[in-house]
């Protein structure tokens, strides 16, 4: 009998696109799977539209609203599948995806699988767009650590990549072995978890197939706007990524890595969090990291506003035109 892979649905108001999400599982060439959606306390139409779905493969459960990471356990208790998908509920799963990826772990058992992700803007089709080379060159087939290492920037002074969570496809015994996810954590959730999952695997295997992910247009974050709880979980992750990174291969390369990191979240947490700015700041000294410290201004205006007159500067310069631009936006909108 052919494997089974549970596909788990974190879903909080997520109405306008859930559908479209669903039935990118249920056109799967691979039949036999099941669906497990979990509704985390949506207040739109999300837990009603995912209703319409149910069947004897397609699951749907509600729960009081903590976070992705928690709906993310949820489904892990109730799943029956030997394999594991998650999937985000406003991005998509190309038809091949699972048969290409169950296909190559069964080849390569002890492995996780990873595909390509492919950005695509919200409004257009998501066969419109090309995945990222810059992000492609990251997804090698390599052992556990020699993945992440390369993955972080360990091998590339800093300039390194992510991938998104539907990207992966797990064997479950794996999941089980690095552990749930970490419900405290609100940024970088998933990189902490999967940093865990590649590391209790035999490695990492690239496969065909295709996650597309959503992006926004006029999106509203800026990385140094991000609340405290925020910035404080990226810290907690990133503190944890090393340590298990350590705990597998105490690679003397891991403290520049670790420092490129600190400095970045520095970056990110100022003016807002000097709290946690100082912790940073201890960290840096305790770990005496010979590297020069880069920070993301994105432009090049801003990277030569800050040789000139220091990165502080241009950073509250950068906050004080986004919210320029911000202002017309919301002018006339309840707080």
């Amino acid at each position: 009998m052919s494997p089974l892979v549970s596909i788990i649905i974190p879903v909080y108001n997520s109405a306008l696109y859930l559908a479209e999400a669903i039935n990118s599982c249920v056109n799967q060439t691979w039949q036999n799977i099941e669906v497990i959606i979990i509704d985390d306390g949506s207040t739109d139409e999300s837990l009603s539209i995912a209703k319409t779905f149910e069947n004897e493969r397609i699951r749907v459960y509600h729960q009081e609203n903590k976070n992705a990471a928690a709906a993310r356990n949820s489904g892990l208790m109730k799943a029956k599948g030997d394999y594991i998908q998650f999937l985000d509920a406003d991005d998509i799963l190309s038809a091949d995806k699972i048969e290409k990826q169950v296909t190559l772990l069964a080849a390569n058992p002890g492995m996780v699988a990873v595909c390509s992700t492919i950005h695509f803007t919200d409004g257009h089709q998501p066969t419109e767009f090309e995945p990222s080379a810059y992000e492609e060159a990251f997804l090698l087939n390599l052992p556990p650590f020699d993945f992440l290492f390369n993955l972080y920037g360990g091998k590339n002074e800093g300039q390194g990549s992510m991938v998104q969570p539907n990207a992966w496809l797990c064997p479950k015994n794996i999941i089980e072995k690095a552990g749930k996810w970490n419900e405290d954590l609100t940024l970088d959730d998933d990189g902490e978890f999967f940093c865990r999952v590649v590391l209790a695997s035999k490695g990492v295997t690239k496969s065909a197939g295709y996650n597309y992910y959503r992006k926004y247009q006029g999106n509203k974050n800026l990385s140094g706007l991000a609340t405290q709880k925020h910035l404080r979980s990226q810290y907690n992750a990133l503190s944890l990524k090393i340590l298990w990174l350590k705990a597998k291969n105490p690679l003397p390369e891991l403290t520049n890595m670790h420092a490129r990191w600190l400095h970045g979240l520095l970056f990110k947490a100022y003016p807002a969090a000097p709290e946690l700015m100082r912790q940073i700041k201890n960290d840096l000294k305790t770990l005496k990291a010979s590297i020069r410290p880069e920070y993301p201004f994105g432009t090049t205006s801003g990277k030569l506003l800050s040789m000139v007159f220091g990165w502080k500067f241009a950073k509250r310069l950068q906050l004080f035109k986004y919210q320029l631009r911000k202002k017309p936006e919301n002018s006339g909108k309840l707080s």
